[in-house]
């Protein structure tokens, strides 16, 4: 489907033209363009005269023509355009207007506004005409409006302590926020019955703003230079650091007379950076810029900071006094832990590993072994023996076989009783030893 053409209608007002445009089948019930906001209207206009030049502007709905010839005839023609259809309209009948001379009280009007914006603080600034006395109302207007097919001359609101000022400066940063965009504008007023409007000035707040220098402090660390650096804005400046995506352009030097060195540059994402390897003795010197790269912005540098190294001992004698200190660490630690575990081995060793066997006629005492004397014993059943000896002397007594006999007593065991001599059969032993003997 081709789009139809729109409608156009003109006011010729104090040297200036106000367009009013409505959109294609605006008056058909039934529509092929349901959504009128989408359309971009383009504005083709020209003076009627011989030599006329075609001039072409993007406009609102409604919206004002400057900068056109006083006492002169002008014609115009519109059309509708869907940019994100690659549709362009039909053009409107062409329809023609003469310009009005310019008014005396025009010379009330503020002249030459101009935005000036830095970390988000918006001041609007503006020149008067003449030495005559003049009060100045600013007013914004929410951009949106003018997206609209309606008439937006009542919804122009007053800027917060910007009324009937008489100088030429408003900060306007109160109304702004971050989404959308603005438009400003100054009324003059003189007395009661006078009052001219400047022209209106638009704001993108994140395009029009510009990015401050940030802030620098130095910190010195072994031989290391910390640079810390502060946003833009400083504790306010929220709006730069999640807006902007900021990044900061670093540049370093050795500031001295018989030293001269190139300047050295950085680029970090971080608000903390570092310089190593300096020389002792030296003084060195930073400044830094912070950039934007999806706004193609960037800030100026900021000041000049210097800082001073100290005489420091070289980098080797660090090392060495770090190995030494460690060193003796490990000596404070292991060496206690070494005694122990050899204390330790010493035991475990003496009571399962004894190095020394004790003598024969202890070990076989009682049948016991005394390999380790810290086990228990497991006490072993003895059995009831004697020994019979041949005695080669054939001069005894009595007395030497008693004595004889209790000595073969003694040697036995003393946990044991022998129940030699009141066992059967006993009697005859002893008759037959007796016999023996003599």
């Amino acid at each position: 489907a081709q789009i139809g053409p729109p409608g156009l209608e003109l006011q010729s007002t104090n040297g200036v033209i106000k367009v009013k445009v409505s959109p294609p089948e605006a008056n058909q019930r039934k529509k092929m363009w349901i959504n009128d906001l989408s359309f971009k209207y383009n504005l083709v206009f020209w003076e009627n005269s011989s030599h006329a030049q075609l001039q072409s502007k993007t406009i609102f709905p409604v919206d004002t023509i400057y900068d056109l010839a006083p006492d002169s005839t002008y014609c115009f023609k519109v059309q509708a355009n869907l940019p994100g259809e690659a549709k362009q309209g039909l053009f409107s009948p062409i329809s023609c207007v003469k310009t009005t001379q310019t008014a005396v009280n025009d010379l009330l009007c503020a002249t030459n506004l101009s935005v000036l914006a830095v970390n988000m603080k918006f001041q609007l600034l503006w020149e008067k005409q003449g030495d005559q006395e003049v009060n100045y109302n600013v007013q914004y207007l929410l951009g949106f409006l003018k997206k609209l097919n309606d008439d937006y001359s009542d919804k122009w609101l007053s800027v917060p302590r910007c009324e009937n000022i008489t100088g030429t400066c408003c900060n306007f940063s109160s109304v702004i926020t971050t989404t959308g965009f603005y438009y400003l504008r100054v009324q003059a007023r003189q007395g009661h019955n006078k009052s001219c409007f400047s022209r209106e000035i638009k704001v993108d707040p994140l395009k029009t703003n510009g990015i401050g220098p940030p802030g620098v402090r130095l910190d010195l660390s072994d031989t290391l230079l910390h640079i810390l650096i502060s946003p833009p804005g400083g504790a306010e400046g929220e709006v730069m650091r999640d807006h902007y995506d900021l990044s900061y352009r670093i540049l370093y030097w050795k500031n001295s007379s018989d030293n001269e060195e190139e300047v050295r540059q950085k680029e970090v994402k971080q608000t903390i950076a570092t310089v190593p390897d300096l020389s002792p003795s030296t003084l060195y010197c930073v400044k830094v810029l912070a950039f934007s790269k999806p706004y193609n912005k960037s800030s100026p540098y900021s000041q000049q900071e210097c800082i001073h190294t100290p005489a420091g001992t070289t980098l080797s004698l660090i090392i060495f006094g770090i190995f030494m200190g460690a060193l003796l660490v490990v000596l404070l630690v292991a060496t206690p832990l070494v005694f122990v575990l050899y204390q330790a081995y010493n035991k475990i060793k003496y009571v399962f590993f004894p190095s020394c066997q004790p003598p024969l006629n202890i070990e076989g005492f009682g049948a016991q072994v005394f390999s380790s004397p810290y086990l228990a014993a497991v006490e072993e059943p003895v059995e009831s023996c004697c020994v019979i000896e041949s005695v080669a002397a054939e001069q005894g007594s009595q007395a030497d076989l008693t004595d004889y006999r209790h000595s073969k007593q003694s040697s036995q065991d003393s946990g044991n009783y022998s129940n030699y001599d009141s066992a059967p059969g006993s009697k005859g032993s002893k008759e037959i030893l007796e016999r023996e003997i003599l």
